[in-house]
């Protein structure tokens, strides 16, 4: 099964000049041409018009109201750790499916060890749902978001289920930190008798100039260990998306990895981190 996690979606006219771009339907439209079984939307908190077609409504609100009619898409919710609300908030969506939660610590500006986040962790682990947490230099205040800081939270709730998405990479700013988000990777892998609940999230990563830290990652992660995101719809619609997703592709598979490797990393261990079968 081709099971993908990390796609932005968004309403209609969030993008004024491509108005259908990252919509449900056009992320629906591009599985079907690209033999995509299943996929994981993110919450839309983005866009130059995203506020304004969403009209006050919620952001999580909106896409599980519009993932009725979609249900090969799975949701994951957007939640700042800080938010006062952020218990409530994980609870009510998650009885309403989502399969985890995004944050972006830079975009959110809170800082990913500071205690007034354990709450928010400590209601994620105990519902089995994943953080993922967006890395790479994106702004901010770096000492705050380096992903050597997901350790500290892992010490204190050993039981959550984390992706750290991108590994620590931006697409123009070299390795980034991406030693970090390995180095964590590793210390929660079975090697250590860790529970390995720490999954290295691919998205991104799989390009001609990070090909080495890709396989890098692949072999300290293990393949049940990676989570393959597309990052759609890439800001120029769905032929750029197809061009990309088949490049990353290639790069994958220019690593030589076992079918049954290949499979884990392309589906299977996003199935087994969220329970979304068949």
């Amino acid at each position: 099964m081709r099971f993908y996690n990390h796609c932005h979606v968004f309403p209609r006219g969030a993008f004024p000049k491509i108005p259908e771009l990252g919509t449900l339907p056009e992320l629906q439209a591009f599985m079907d041409d690209n033999g995509i079984e299943k996929t994981v939307a993110l919450a839309p908190f983005w866009g130059p018009k995203t506020r304004e077609m969403l009209a006050g409504e919620d952001p999580n609100d909106w896409l599980f109201r519009n993932l009725v009619d979609h249900p090969r898409i799975h949701g994951a919710m957007a939640v700042n750790p800080t938010d006062p609300r952020a218990c409530a908030i994980v609870e009510k969506y998650a009885k309403r499916g989502s399969v985890g939660i995004k944050t972006h610590p830079a975009a959110m500006q809170f800082q990913i060890d500071d205690p007034v986040c354990d709450d928010f962790y400590a209601c994620a682990s105990d519902l089995g749902l994943f953080v993922l947490f967006h890395t790479g230099v994106h702004g901010w205040i770096l000492s705050k978001y380096q992903p050597l800081l997901i350790d500290n939270v892992l010490a204190r709730h050993p039981r959550l289920r984390v992706i750290i998405e991108h590994m620590g990479t931006s697409d123009a700013i070299g390795r980034g930190f991406f030693d970090q988000a390995l180095a964590v990777v590793t210390n929660h892998s079975r090697r250590w008798g860790a529970q390995a609940t720490v999954y290295a999230g691919l998205t991104g990563l799989a390009k001609p100039q990070h090909r080495d830290l890709l396989a890098d990652t692949v072999r300290e992660a293990g393949p049940d260990g990676c989570v393959f995101g597309l990052d759609w719809p890439h800001m120029e619609g769905n032929a750029r998306a197809r061009d990309r997703y088949h490049s990353e592709l290639a790069v994958l598979r220019s690593l030589r990895l076992t079918d049954a490797a290949e499979d884990l990393i392309l589906g299977g261990a996003l199935s087994a981190l969220t329970g979304v079968g068949p």
